[in-house]
């Protein structure tokens, strides 16, 4: 029962994501960071993750935008490479303070400076941070998100080439805990069958995106993320 409610969790977050191009995992990780080891679930996610992003990339392969992606690689590639460093050196128990703090930050971002621009000079250094972010947590949309909305032409071509940014950059994360001989399968085959579920979540939400308030959505996502820091940073 309890492998079952967490994979129609992940179905939930990715139903999200697919709407507004992010958010996935932040709305797992909210709800089942009360009951899994932070690092249990983050290995849990890089699985379910990269199998949402890959079928939405299949599923919509013509909107990807190779000339974004491409300049953005390698600012997001170190970021990632540092972020797993981390992940693989932080125990636990900080790994959840630092999880609450960030997902405190995010909310406040997304709530009340959504709206705010940065300057070109910083794009560099937000993808870097999401870079880190997508490989000591395995989020990090809102932050290439932040530097490259301004660069898409529309919600399609956004929603394909970050997901090919989950794609690879799990990809290198999986490669580095490997040649570390952190890494284990163990998760995949406990939810292998997650991916069926996920299909029609992600279809629907495909569906419905053009059509509902993505702010009402993020705004949504961003008071469930702030409940959940709190209530982490004192867990």
């Amino acid at each position: 029962m309890s492998l079952l409610l967490t994979g129609l969790i992940f179905c939930l977050g990715f139903f999200v994501e697919s709407i507004i191009g992010f958010g996935g995992t932040l709305v797992a990780f909210s709800i089942l960071g009360f009951f899994f080891d932070i690092k249990e679930l983050i290995l849990i996610a890089l699985y379910i993750a990269t199998s949402a992003s890959i079928f939405v990339i299949a599923s919509d392969y013509k909107s990807f935008n190779g000339k974004i992606f491409l300049k953005a690689l390698p600012f997001c590639f170190i970021g990632t490479i540092l972020g797993v460093s981390s992940f693989l050196w932080i125990s636990s128990e900080d790994l959840l303070i630092v999880f609450a703090i960030f997902l405190i930050l995010l909310a406040f971002k997304v709530i009340f400076f959504d709206d705010i621009k940065f300057p070109k000079i910083f794009t560099k250094i937000i993808l870097l941070i999401g870079g880190f972010s997508q490989g000591i947590f395995g989020i990090g949309g809102p932050f290439f998100s932040i530097a490259l909305r301004s660069k898409f032409h529309n919600k399609s071509e956004a929603r394909a080439t970050m997901a090919m940014f989950f794609i690879t950059f799990n990809l290198v994360r999986v490669i580095q805990m490997s040649l570390q001989n952190k890494f284990s399968t163990e998760h995949f085959l406990e939810f292998w069958w997650v991916v069926i579920p996920l299909i029609f979540a992600i279809h629907l939400g495909h569906i419905i995106h053009g059509r509902i308030s993505e702010k009402a959505f993020k705004n949504m996502i961003a008071g469930m993320a702030l409940l959940a820091g709190i209530e982490f940073l004192f867990k």
